[in-house]
């Protein structure tokens, strides 16, 4: 059974499709921004106000890279992983990679509703919607080398069938 691995902007559903679909396969779900809160001992938008992004990029990584290829998980990247260092061919490696292409006014939706202040690559945006189109065109050529591609809402047992030919 090989692993699977969400990719995507902030709010795309990594989490929430992740932890739905790693109950259906009977997979742990991982969450890296988790991992990394864990291994820094603080939430995603201090470490990026006490230390800036590129301290929290290189640790991403190096979280990354912690898990191993077989493990039986769901994991749920965080927005940029892909984008930085190596990360996208690490997530190749690791299993089934799984680009969750949210357009950017349904993300605007989401982020309104959840609030944007835990979202430190969106601080000090003037327009939501102009920011998260800007990163997202910036982003897609690190998600569009993903294994598929699966817009709009995504439900669980679609995603299933869709993954069974893979495992």
């Amino acid at each position: 059974m090989k692993n699977i691995v969400l990719v995507g902007m902030m709010s795309s559903g990594k989490s929430t499709l992740g932890k739905k679909l790693a109950r259906a396969l009977n997979y742990k779900f991982v969450d890296l921004d988790k991992l990394i809160e864990k291994d820094q001992q603080t939430d995603i938008p201090s470490l990026f106000r006490q230390k800036g992004e590129t301290y929290f990029r290189e640790t991403e990584s190096r979280i990354l890279k912690e898990i191993m290829p077989e493990s039986k998980i769901v994991l749920a990247s965080g927005g940029g992983t892909p984008c930085f260092y190596d990360n996208m061919d690490y997530i190749r490696s690791l299993g089934i990679s799984i680009f969750l292409d949210v357009p950017a006014a349904d993300l605007v939706k989401r982020i309104e509703n959840h609030g944007k202040d835990d979202r430190p690559v969106l601080s000090g945006a003037a327009s939501l919607e102009d920011a998260l189109t800007s990163k997202l065109q910036e982003r897609l050529p690190y998600y569009s080398q993903a294994d598929l591609t699966l817009k709009g809402e995504i439900d669980v047992s679609y995603l299933l069938e869709v993954l069974k030919p893979l495992l």
